[in-house]
């Protein structure tokens, strides 16, 4: 993969070419945004927003593509900050334990019938 970057008026210029698909070798190459954002780090260049966007895949027969980016902006504008007072926080006062109710115990109805012969 041949990556050629060049800069203008605050723009990135990527292309990028690939081989040609060969049969007896078998290689599929497919290139997208995040790909080419990787192998463009590797190289040490940090990109911004997309402007243009391509995808080459050699299956097709494409080999060449164009991106273009913004480039990446380091410092953020500062916006403005409203602070609000806080209120004070008042200790916790620990609650009093609660006399538990006693259970009901469940009761089992008899399975067995009794006869009542005499």
């Amino acid at each position: 993969m041949d990556i050629k970057v060049e800069e203008k008026d605050g723009l990135y210029c990527v292309c990028v070419k690939i081989e040609p698909y060969n049969p007896r070798v078998k290689r599929k190459t497919i290139v997208t945004t995040s790909s080419l954002r990787s192998a463009a780090s590797k190289l040490g260049y940090e990109f911004g927003e997309i402007v243009q966007e391509d995808r080459i895949k050699n299956m097709n027969g494409t080999t060449e593509g164009t991106w273009v980016f913004k480039k990446k902006v380091l410092d953020k504008p500062v916006k403005d900050v409203i602070l609000k007072e806080e209120k004070p926080v008042l200790p916790k006062t620990s609650p009093k334990p609660k006399a538990k109710a006693p259970r009901k115990k469940r009761t089992r109805s008899s399975t067995k019938k009794v006869s009542t012969e005499e």
